[in-house]
């Protein structure tokens, strides 16, 4: 690790915006060769590259001068969602398999599974066709090149001690804000909001760990517990939304057998999402 890469409190906060563009950069050109590769979980990673580096943007903004900064947020986005339909199909199509049970029809189960398999089959080749693609290796070009010399405003020289307390607080509060809005009946989107903020809050906290400690390290790991129950909503509400449109075409084509396991399947999801709500809610408002 290059000495660079050494922030303490001491050091001005700037220094750790180069040093965690330079890491995600390297997060990203690692995923990136795993896709290039072909293995398990490669476009998955890539998403998840983009969404960290969005983060620290988003979280260092206030630092940051110029135009740049929004501009590759931008880029990223779009990157993520590229590789973003296959990653939901891989999802969908595990949760299928995992919640079927044997009072649903086995053929059209087999079907549906199918219909998933071959549409993520599809999704994974175009994604692939964009991560290994020329304007993938220029945005790499790019964040290296920026994170070498990030163009910066005047408080970026203040200390890490005293801006990352800071930057930390305010993720922290925008998640609590909106997480202590949520009931039992609050909409999907609202839920799935609160998990991006989660998401948001330990990115954040992982990122400025290195100097804040234990303290960083532990809103970190909470955030991760957040995310992950909310994670699992997410992912019942996706497969439910897929069964859905999945059934209607279903009933389009006048096969009102299957779109009648889908309907079952589909309920069922979205019964799951029920316990997952009152766990989240029972550890976030627990003293």
């Amino acid at each position: 690790m290059a000495d660079r890469d050494l922030v303490v409190a001491e050091s001005p906060v700037g220094m750790l915006v180069g040093v965690a563009l330079a890491k995600g950069a390297r997060r990203l050109e690692k995923s990136v060769a795993m896709v290039s590769a072909g293995e398990d979980d490669a476009i998955h990673q890539v998403r998840v590259s983009c969404r960290r580096l969005r983060s620290d943007l988003k979280l260092f903004r206030k630092l940051l001068a110029g135009d740049w900064a929004p501009e590759l947020r931008a880029d990223l986005a779009a990157l993520a969602q590229a590789c973003g339909e296959a990653r939901d199909l891989e999802v969908i199509a595990a949760l299928v398999r995992e919640n079927a049970t044997s009072e649903d029809n086995e053929e059209h189960v087999d079907t549906i599974l199918t219909t998933l398999t071959l549409g993520l089959d599809r999704a994974a080749a175009r994604s692939a066709e964009v991560v290994l693609g020329e304007t993938t290796k220029d945005l790499l070009t790019t964040i290296e090149s920026v994170a070498a010399a990030p163009d910066l405003k005047p408080n970026a020289d203040r200390p890490c001690g005293e801006v990352l307390p800071e930057l930390l607080q305010s993720a922290t509060a925008k998640f609590a804000q909106e997480a202590g809005k949520l009931k039992p009946w609050t909409p999907d989107d609202d839920w799935h909001e609160v998990r991006l903020l989660a998401k948001r809050v330990r990115y954040a906290a992982d990122t400025t760990a290195a100097v804040l400690g234990e303290g960083a390290k532990a809103t970190a790991t909470q955030a991760a517990t957040y995310q992950e129950l909310l994670g699992q909503h997410q992912d019942h509400c996706a497969a439910a939304d897929a069964l859905t449109g999945m059934a209607a075409d279903a009933a389009a084509q006048d096969d009102p057998e299957l779109s009648f396991t889908l309907g079952r399947l589909t309920e069922r999801h979205r019964a799951a999402r029920k316990p997952l709500r009152e766990q989240f809610l029972t550890l976030y408002h627990r003293p």
